[in-house]
């Protein structure tokens, strides 16, 4: 793991995501194994991006065991599930921040969110982006393709890099 990975790893405030994404695939037929409840609390602690490698070194520092293909596994299962975001830009994924897509006006209903990564810190937050809807809707008219799934992902610097 690299230093600046390591060192934003904390838990979160409220704990919430790791009890929210478990119930999510309880609810969705999925058996909470060690390492989906391992990887799961990870991502409940983690403020950066990671990836499967950092995510097994994280483990193994824990004590806990899990080998990179069913690190994998967990990640694409909890992709399907909406819980987590991979990076276009890195590959590494975070968790998702912003709650469920019930107010999602598209009727795709896709899981919409909108990243924002910082390139100083590695922090990445999550944004819903005004008129998106629109904008699909009118690729959509003007080009008779019916969007499923879209990914947008912004690169900067944050707040707190820039006012340090």
């Amino acid at each position: 793991m690299s230093p600046s990975s390591q060192s934003q790893i904390k838990h979160t405030a409220d704990g919430s995501f790791d009890v929210y994404a478990l119930d999510t695939l309880r609810h969705n037929g999925f058996r909470i194994t060690a390492p989906r409840k391992y990887i799961v609390q990870l991502l409940a602690q983690t403020e950066v991006p990671l990836s499967a490698y950092e995510i097994r070194d994280a483990l193994q520092e824990d004590g806990k065991k899990a080998d990179v293909v069913s690190i994998y596994r967990v990640l694409d299962c909890l992709e399907s599930n909406h819980l987590l975001h991979r990076l276009m830009g890195s590959g590494k994924v975070v968790r998702c921040q912003l709650p469920s897509e019930a107010h999602c006006t598209h009727s795709g209903h896709y899981h919409c969110h909108h990243i924002l990564v910082c390139q100083q810190c590695d922090k990445v937050s999550e944004v819903h982006c005004a008129g998106v809807e629109t904008m699909i809707e009118t690729l959509e008219n003007q080009t008779q393709f019916e969007i499923r799934h879209h990914a947008l992902e912004f690169t900067g610097v944050c707040a707190t890099c820039q006012n340090p």
